[in-house]
């Protein structure tokens, strides 16, 4: 190769680098945010909803904002994330959009969406988090705990429980059923209406404690119990769909307020557009479950819903005045 040619190529070379450096430096995160999760990485809706999130901030902000996912509790507890928001040394946190409630000052009226049938299906769930009374709602919680509710950002599966060996189509077949349920005043007092002993059990001890016999089922959505491989020591999955909700991104207000109204609308954006992913995500991940779960050999039992609703709504009222304000319940029944 001749001096002249090697000048050539080496000339090419430095112009290559620095067109691509460049490139590189306008597309280069102007700023970086912290995103906390409690679920571990794999096909789950907060991972899944995070990374989307993720990918549309950077899409819609042309490269300025650049989110960083940190799952799997990496920031401890659901209460130690919105302490970090409130500090600002997390930016954002995907989780349940009723978690809201363990922040909220008394009364906490978050906590009847935590209830059994509030809504009937997941469009009910979506017109509340659009409506007037969700805002007014949310907007205590924003101001106690300093956070910024960026949106519900997609549907979860409706949670109903399964069973070892007992086939159930009625709560009056629930007695003494010993259960895993997680330790939720709602979701226990749920089940003690429907006749079940609920036993509260780390997720880590499940596996152990159906096999040994200290509890007969567990309380969960069908898409977790198909991922997690559950129908290999269940044989009835009752579908009884009392839980339903969807996730959602807070945001630390300390950050929120230090971004540009741009910045904010874009962010606000990405949230809308991760909803209609998410939610379809979760759809087909149902789908895909009930298929998989029968073809493993267990039973999808529907039931009437009747007789579960009645006893659940005793339990809903009992708690009027209590845990939530009287009519806040009847409030969210009657939204449109």
């Amino acid at each position: 190769m001749g001096r002249k040619s090697l000048e050539v190529m080496v000339g090419i070379t430095v112009v290559i680098f620095l067109v691509a450096s460049l490139s590189a430096a306008a597309w280069a995160a102007e700023i970086t945010l912290k995103l906390g999760h409690p679920a571990p990485p794999g096909p789950s809706s907060h991972d899944v909803g995070a990374k989307k999130l993720a990918e549309l901030i950077a899409t819609n902000t042309a490269g300025k904002v650049e989110v960083k996912v940190f799952g799997n509790s990496q920031f401890g507890s659901l209460q130690e994330h919105f302490a970090q928001l409130k500090t600002g040394a997390i930016d954002l946190f995907v989780e349940d959009a009723c978690a809201g409630f363990l922040v909220e000052p008394e009364p906490k009226n978050f906590i009847v969406t935590m209830f059994p049938y509030v809504f009937d299906s997941q469009d009910q769930v979506k017109r509340f988090y659009r409506s007037d009374l969700a805002k007014s709602m949310i907007a205590k919680i924003e101001k106690a705990a300093e956070i910024k509710f960026l949106g519900y950002i997609g549907d979860r599966g409706p949670r109903s429980f399964s069973s070892t060996n007992k086939r159930i189509t009625t709560p009056d077949e629930m007695k003494g059923l010993k259960l895993r349920v997680p330790a939720v005043p709602p979701f226990v007092a749920a089940y003690k209406s429907w006749g079940a002993t609920p036993t509260p059990i780390d997720a880590k001890d499940v596996y152990t404690s159906i096999k040994s016999g200290m509890v007969e089922g567990m309380d969960m959505d069908i898409a977790t119990l198909y991922a997690s491989k559950w129908y290999e020591i269940q044989k009835y999955f009752v579908a009884i769909n009392y839980m339903r909700s969807g996730l959602a991104c807070y945001v630390s207000a300390k950050r929120w307020n230090s971004l540009s109204q741009e910045l904010q609308a874009a962010l606000l954006k990405s949230a809308q557009q991760t909803e209609t992913y998410l939610s379809e995500f979760t759809a087909q991940q149902i789908v895909d479950a009930e298929k998989g779960i029968t073809q493993a050999g267990l039973e999808i039992i529907r039931p009437d819903l009747k007789p579960w609703m009645a006893l659940a709504e005793k339990e809903v009222r009992n708690n009027e005045g209590k845990l939530y304000e009287a009519g806040i319940y009847d409030k969210i029944k009657a939204l449109k």
